[in-house]
């Protein structure tokens, strides 16, 4: 079976540490055909990057940018037929548009946790895919690490195989520190008021 073609959409933090080391681990599974950014320097450096990891051919990943007119912008990206899949990697507050901007094109998606800036804008979001997409096989997964933590897997398959009886109420209690050196303490989701939540929101998702 061919690799999957997916593009990635956005060039942070994110991007770099986590998606594309997936990618490589999966390699056999998915390949990376191009990146979007808002600007093409970012798009290029996280394709740099990319290219040395996967060891591929170098300008070998196309590039997408919103200065990159007709030819080269989002529009464009979403357009090509040989890309199966996005990888939602965005600002919160740009998320939900371009969710389902990629859902119309006919594209999987996963996207990064909050899927919304605001609880009302998620459940929106969740409701139109359920309505408009799910139905045409189309598949939007949120990328939320805690479903695969070992230990949460396991207390499920326990309730699942009815080892525990039933489970009228469960606690989680989880402590986080991010020192004022960390790359995470001045990214604008946690210092910006128009992402609500802050410090408080990093916790909770």
């Amino acid at each position: 079976m061919p690799p999957i073609s997916v593009a990635i959409l956005g060039a942070g933090i994110f991007a770099r540490i986590a998606h594309l080391p997936a990618i490589h681990k999966l390699n056999d599974t998915y390949e990376l055909k191009a990146i979007y950014s808002r600007s093409r320097s970012s798009a290029s450096e996280l394709a740099e990057t990319a290219e040395s990891l996967l060891s591929l051919p170098k300008d070998s990943i196309a590039l997408y940018h919103d200065l990159g007119g007709q030819d080269a912008d989002l529009n464009a990206l979403l357009a090509r037929r040989d890309i199966q899949a996005v990888i939602v990697v965005l600002p919160i507050n740009s998320q939900p548009s371009i969710v389902i901007k990629s859902l119309d094109a006919g594209k999987h998606v996963i996207s990064e946790k909050p899927i919304a800036p605001t609880v009302k804008e998620g459940i929106a979001l969740i409701k139109t895919y359920e309505s408009l997409y799910k139905s045409k096989g189309l598949v939007w997964r949120v990328a939320e690490n805690f479903e695969a933590e070992p230990g949460l897997r396991a207390a499920g398959k326990a309730i699942i195989d009815q080892k525990i009886g039933k489970v009228c109420f469960w606690n989680l209690q989880v402590l986080n520190n991010v020192t004022t050196d960390s790359m995470w303490y001045k990214t604008p989701w946690r210092t910006v008021p128009e992402y609500q939540g802050g410090f408080l929101l990093d916790g909770g998702v």
